[in-house]
């Protein structure tokens, strides 16, 4: 469970913003109940104008899932291109992130500073629920990789291959690489699990994360039958899909056909041919469905993309009615507002821009004299949120 993220100089987000996801004194089971006293939202709604910054939130969580876990594939390459960090709001400043999860009676915080494409600082914090245990640090990377670590959780370790480390890669990709070190596994198989439906670079629905989709459902039948009987219940004339892998030349191939009940026959269709808010609904079924099952993240730009607004509502009480009993977390942005009304304003978030063209997020229970009882759907609609377009035609 993410209990809060800081980010700052990132795309459209110049400066310093932090989004908290924990509240107090819930009795819902839409949240988690921390051992540490709070409680953890497992589900987050964003809203916001066009352009507001709100891809740019989801983005966020793909560059950290990708700088910590894609990063550790490519740590032996030469790469000239610094794909990590060539998108930031201004590369001749730093950009700071900083995220803290919690799991198995752990809270965890990780956080890395970026200048001119090279990892300035780097941080891992671990605290435990026992004995009052207090914070401590596993290990700190400042530049010019001067690294530190505790000796507590590398015993034994030999570092004098550390020096090796490249400029652009993180600690922890570098280390899951080379070595088998418990708490740096624990780590990285968290933001391994962090799932979404696009990259760091904003694109939704891409190949990359269709194949991981169609290898979820081919890997895990019983996760794939509970998607075709939820997919079967919008009405959309879909009794099941047939996915197999093909293998031609050495290389691997993956059809995809629609299943169509039609006079007590079910005529195949291809994927291809399929509404797009039904091959959306197929696609983000497998990361939900994965979290539901597995546990983890799940982040969702524009999660209505080709959705009937009911289906969308549906969705979100079914993850919420799911859940109940489950360490997973829902964070997503939507233009299909409905679902306000479905969540707490601990649970809503809003995106704006100030005067300058620099985005910034709020929670909603943040605004002043807002009331719990309010229709937030309507409210917004009226502007009196904020992060309301306007538009003048």
């Amino acid at each position: 469970m993410i209990r809060k993220i800081k980010f700052s100089n990132f795309y459209s987000f110049k400066g310093m913003q932090e989004l908290s996801f924990t509240a107090n004194k819930k009795k819902t089971y839409s949240y988690y109940n921390s051992k540490f006293g709070d409680q953890i939202t497992k589900i987050a709604g964003f809203v916001g104008k066009n352009a507001s910054g709100k891809t740019n939130i989801m983005r966020l969580f793909g560059f950290i899932h990708e700088f910590i876990c894609i990063s550790s594939r490519q740590e032996n390459q030469n790469s000239d291109s610094n794909y990590f960090f060539k998108t930031f709001f201004n590369n001749k400043l730093k950009s700071d992130f900083s995220i803290e999860f919690e799991k198995d009676n752990k809270i965890v915080c990780y956080a890395v500073s970026i200048k001119n494409n090279v990892v300035i600082s780097e941080s891992l914090y671990l605290k435990e629920f026992k004995n009052n245990s207090r914070k401590k640090r596993v290990f700190k990377r400042i530049e010019g990789n001067k690294i530190s670590l505790n000796k507590k959780y590398f015993k034994g370790f030999k570092n004098n291959f550390l020096e090796n480390i490249r400029f652009d890669v993180s600690l922890v990709a570098f280390l899951k690489t080379h070595y088998n070190i418990e708490v740096i596994n624990f780590v990285f198989d968290y933001f391994l699990n962090l799932k979404g439906n696009f990259t760091e670079q904003g694109s939704i629905n891409s190949v990359h994360h269709q194949i991981a989709a169609l290898n979820i459902y081919l890997d895990n039948p019983g996760l794939k039958k509970k998607m075709e009987k939820f997919v079967s219940r919008f009405d959309l004339g879909l009794s099941g899909f047939d996915i197999i892998k093909i293998k031609n030349d050495n290389k691997f191939s993956i059809s995809v056909t629609g299943l169509h009940a039609v006079e007590e026959e079910n005529n195949k269709l291809s994927f291809s041919y399929e509404s797009r808010g039904t091959q959306s609904l197929f696609f983000i079924l497998a990361n939900i469905f994965y979290a539901l099952e597995k546990g983890g993240v799940v982040v969702i730009d524009e999660i209505e993309s080709g959705f009937h607004p009911e289906a969308l509502a549906k969705l979100i009480s079914y993850f919420i009615d799911e859940s109940e009993k489950l360490n997973v977390q829902l964070i997503f942005s939507s233009n299909f507002l409905d679902f306000m009304n479905k969540l707490d304003m601990h649970q809503v978030y809003l995106v704006n821009k100030d005067e300058k063209g620099s985005s910034f997020s709020y929670r909603l229970n943040q605004i002043k004299n807002i009331r719990s009882d309010e229709n937030f759907y309507s409210k917004y609609m009226s502007g009196a949120y904020g992060a309301f377009p306007k538009i003048r035609v």
